[in-house]
């Protein structure tokens, strides 16, 4: 046999190599761990801007996290996921009730989720230009505050994202 024989079942043999290890780096799942809470998140998804430490002496902490999406006219645009944890505020702040900002929005919604055995309040509202959602979780003297901003159209993608995200979230 020929030197040359080889080589197109060699290049083959590369390119599927080279294709999988491109399929298994972009289908996997992340993961978030900083001192009191971790979690996964989707690999399209990018980690960006953290500030603090999620620890238990830490004012506030955040991390956000970005993926960019195409629209059907092939124009991407930016989804965001926020997660935040602060320190309770000693004393009261008179705010108006999560159900009172709610019912003044259309398109909007309030819900008990549980996560990481907490349960939490989540509010969901969709607009001509933007999708949000919002999961408020209380331990402790601490409040977690996890947030999806999108565009409409990427409501799907970033939803699926952000549930990972809950799912996955582990509290300590």
């Amino acid at each position: 046999m020929d030197r040359e024989s080889f080589i197109l079942p060699g290049i083959l043999i590369l390119v599927l190599i080279i294709v999988l290890v491109l399929v298994v780096a972009f289908s996997g799942n992340n993961t978030f761990t900083s001192d009191k809470i971790s979690f996964q998140y989707p690999a399209g998804w990018s980690q960006s801007s953290i500030v603090g430490n999620f620890s238990n002496t830490t004012l506030y902490s955040q991390v956000t996290f970005t993926a960019n999406i195409m629209d059907s006219n092939g124009n991407t645009q930016p989804a965001y996921i926020i997660v935040q944890v602060q320190q309770r505020a000693q004393g009261v702040i008179n705010l108006p009730s999560t159900s009172t900002i709610v019912t003044n929005t259309s398109n909007s919604s309030v819900s008990s989720v549980n996560v990481d055995n907490i349960t939490a309040t989540q509010l969901g509202g969709t607009g001509g230009n933007i999708s949000e959602k919002v999961t408020i979780i209380e331990k402790n003297n601490y409040y977690m505050v996890i947030t999806f901003i999108s565009p409409p159209f990427a409501l799907n993608q970033t939803s699926e994202a952000y549930n990972m995200i809950l799912k996955t979230l582990n509290i300590s």
